[in-house]
């Protein structure tokens, strides 16, 4: 969290250096900046997508023994922006430059597997998702990194959840939590507690709170929440009916989100807004949902059943569609601002209702 924290109020001279490092053809500096995106804790925590195919093509890049690591991590950061076909490619160069090695590394099996997580669920194939995920932890149990293994679960139980998979979800957030408390690192507790309130969010909604709860009690003490974290509490927010959490939460994580250019968990945050304004904002709900929808090329079953019925009762089988299609047609920057607009609106009124 230390690093996490530094890194956002450094990231104009991080940006600055490796642009530098561009310039001036130094692959060291470059590949030494990608591979530290590696480890899980960085990448998930601080979320910043860095022009990896710049520093692929420098002189000498080819033959240096950090390639097979910077390419994943290009990979990786490719499948966040949902550049599918972009990702692969890198994979399939990264996993043949690691396996040239005279010992494959690890990290790079770990990283092109959840790159390609990240793909599957850009195509919607939840299910495959969550398969590579879990392969992932195994290998990053295997190379000795018990907090890269209860990352990549966490990433596991969120696409068990993508899928509508609940008690697919729950035995690996529980895992993922046994291990984040071997470690004793409270940031990595915080966010395991959220992957286990998600899961049983459904089952048990006063066990969900409880989660939330404690986990934002630890990141307050730390003085920092990523928006990995906020994306997660805004999910429990949204499934145990609080409106008003579920609208600044979102808000809050689509801000982070969009400053580190990922595209994917934007895409379900604008999922959780539109369900939140259903029932007061149901126009606005109809085209953040579709705005959401444009940012999958399948939508997530889960998400689907619970926000379509909704809106659709409200507004008629005709003119739901209508607002939708409004909303997939709308540009991206287009979108997060409607979205921040109508929920910000959304709050206020809420405000106004509670006030004595």
């Amino acid at each position: 969290m230390f690093w996490a924290a530094r890194l956002g109020v450094e990231q104009d001279n991080l940006l600055a250096a490796w642009s530098w490092a561009i310039g001036a053809g130094d692959v060291d500096t470059a590949f030494q900046m990608l591979a530290g995106f590696a480890p899980g804790e960085v990448r998930t925590s601080y979320l910043l997508v860095l022009p990896g195919a710049a520093a692929l093509e420098l002189p000498g890049a080819a033959e240096h023994p950090g390639y097979p690591l910077a390419l994943a991590v290009s990979a990786l950061f490719a499948s966040r922006r949902a550049d599918v076909t972009g990702a692969e490619e890198l994979c399939r160069r990264a996993a043949d430059a690691n396996a040239r090695l005279d010992t494959p590394d690890w990290r790079v099996e770990e990283v092109v597997l959840s790159a390609r997580s990240n793909t599957a669920i850009t195509a919607g194939a939840f299910a495959d998702a969550a398969r590579l995920y879990e392969q992932a932890a195994d290998i990053a149990q295997t190379g000795g990194d018990p907090a890269d293994a209860c990352l990549e679960l966490i990433l596991a139980t969120g696409s068990h959840m993508l899928a509508d998979d609940a008690p697919g979800a729950v035995p690996l957030a529980r895992e993922a939590l046994t291990l984040a408390r071997q470690t004793g690192a409270p940031a990595l507790i915080a966010t395991s507690l959220l992957a286990v309130g998600t899961a049983v969010s459904q089952t048990d909604p006063e066990q969900a709170r409880a989660c939330l709860r404690e986990s934002r009690e630890l990141s307050t003490a730390l003085g920092y929440q990523s928006a990995r974290d906020l994306l997660w509490a805004t999910t429990i927010a949204f499934q145990v009916g609080d409106q008003a959490a579920t609208l600044d939460l979102g808000c809050r994580a689509i801000r982070d989100l969009h400053r580190g250019g990922e595209r994917l968990n934007m895409g379900i945050v604008l999922y959780f807004i539109a369900g939140a304004l259903a029932a007061t904002r149901p126009d606005a709900a109809a085209i953040i949902h579709g705005a959401a929808e444009a940012f999958f090329a399948k939508s997530p079953p889960g998400f689907t059943q619970w926000i379509t019925p909704s809106v659709t009762a409200a507004l008629g089988e005709e003119r739901a569609p209508e607002l939708r299609a409004r909303g997939a047609a709308m540009g991206r920057d287009q979108a997060l601002a409607y979205t921040l607009a109508q929920a910000a609106q959304a709050r206020t009124e809420l405000e106004l209702q509670t006030r004595p």
